[in-house]
């Protein structure tokens, strides 16, 4: 499974982050949208959200539309963690 990691710009509302969820949600290929740290008393953690790929999606794609969304400062796929075996 394929996540996307993406920051919120900082002056934009609670109610206005919920609509952007779930616009993302609503991409094709797009599993799952939400927040890292929901209940974070840290402002800038709360920005921090993730899109989970359904395992066939497109990650680019999915990546280029996230990216193009007004309300959001930044997104990228973070490098995958091996395990014990390196995989």
């Amino acid at each position: 499974m394929t996540d996307i990691m993406f920051t919120i710009r900082a002056d934009v509302s609670v109610e206005e982050r919920e609509r952007l969820l779930i616009r993302i949600q609503a991409i094709p290929g797009v599993e799952l949208a939400a927040p890292v740290k929901r209940d974070s008393g840290s402002q800038t953690l709360r920005r921090i959200h993730f899109a989970r790929l359904r395992r066939h999606s497109e990650a680019t794609d999915c990546l280029s539309v996230i990216r193009g969304m007004p309300e959001v400062e930044d997104a990228n796929i973070p490098a995958r963690r091996g395990g014990a075996n390196g995989t």
